[in-house]
């Protein structure tokens, strides 16, 4: 099943985008981790992390290496943690 975690930090800290790219190149061998995207925003030192999994049940609190970024995130700032199960599309339900 696919989902994913996406967690947003809202911060007054620079370079906090940098410091999530360090945090989780220790975590790219997780089981069922796809995909890894860091974003920052356009004009704010704000920033935030999906982290992409397909495994074969949801994490519907996050997955140990998101509740791990999400605590260490929260020094720099507010910080935001969801889960996201992504819906079947019309095609793969007429499969």
């Amino acid at each position: 099943m696919k989902w994913m975690e996406f967690i947003k930090i809202q911060t007054a800290s620079q370079d906090v985008a940098a410091k999530m790219l360090t945090l989780i190149e220790q975590c790219k061998e997780c089981h069922g981790l796809q995909e890894i995207k860091v974003f920052h925003h356009a004009s704010v030192d704000d920033c935030s992390l999906c982290l992409c999994w397909n495994t074969d049940s949801p994490e519907p609190r996050g997955s140990s290496v998101g509740l791990m970024l999400y605590n260490t995130l929260k020094q720099y700032g507010l910080v935001d943690h969801a889960v996201w199960i992504e819906k079947e599309t019309i095609e793969e339900k007429a499969s």
